[in-house]
């Protein structure tokens, strides 16, 4: 979003260029924060689903996942 100023002589002023940079930046720095928690979500399940001891716990727990990230994106859309 660009902010523009007026002059007392009616000309119109642009913000400068660094402002730009500082919000890319600021943008650059959320998305290596949220790559990060997804590679350690990542991380953290199949921890989570190596830890099985045979195949019927395997399934239980991929299903479990399944219903835990079905109860999140309904809690996302307001349900």
């Amino acid at each position: 979003m660009s902010t523009l100023t007026i002059n007392s002589s009616n000309s119109i002023s642009r913000p400068a260029a660094s402002s730009t940079s500082v919000f890319s930046a600021v943008a650059a720095f959320f998305k290596r924060v949220g790559n990060a928690y997804e590679r350690s979500e990542a991380e953290r399940k199949e921890a989570y689903l190596a830890e099985a001891v045979d195949l019927y716990d395997l399934e239980y727990r991929m299903q479990q996942l399944d219903r835990e990230s079905a109860q999140t994106a309904a809690w996302l859309k307001g349900f």
